[in-house]
């Protein structure tokens, strides 16, 4: 079995490959009543969820690369990356993971002016 960490990496990195690959299905790593966090607002539930990206995905067409290795203490996952957009711009992040249970309970975003 998996430890709380390595879980925790796991699905961050699921995450990204999911988003990397054009999947709306990404929401499926969330609980039904998880969250996205980020710039003002909350996402709150899988539908929710679901619907952001598919909206993202469609709009933007994000392309996340990491920048070094997620980092991970206990349930909590953090990522430093860099988000290509289907119109040449791109976005510096931070995003914070928290896993319980084998999925993401909270996402929590942090973007770079830069």
């Amino acid at each position: 079995m998996p430890t709380e960490m390595q879980e925790a990496e796991k699905i961050a990195r699921n995450y990204f490959d999911r988003v990397r690959g054009r999947d709306p299905g990404v929401a499926d790593l969330f609980h039904e009543d998880g969250s996205i966090i980020g710039l003002g607002g909350v996402k709150s539930g899988r539908e929710t969820i679901r619907d952001f990206y598919k909206a993202s995905i469609e709009a933007a067409s994000p392309t996340p690369a990491l920048i070094g290795e997620v980092l991970v203490n206990g349930s909590r996952a953090v990522a430093e990356i860099k988000i290509a957009l289907a119109d040449g711009s791109g976005i510096h992040a931070m995003d914070l993971f928290i896993v319980e249970d084998g999925l993401i309970r909270s996402l929590t975003y942090f973007i770079a002016d830069h």
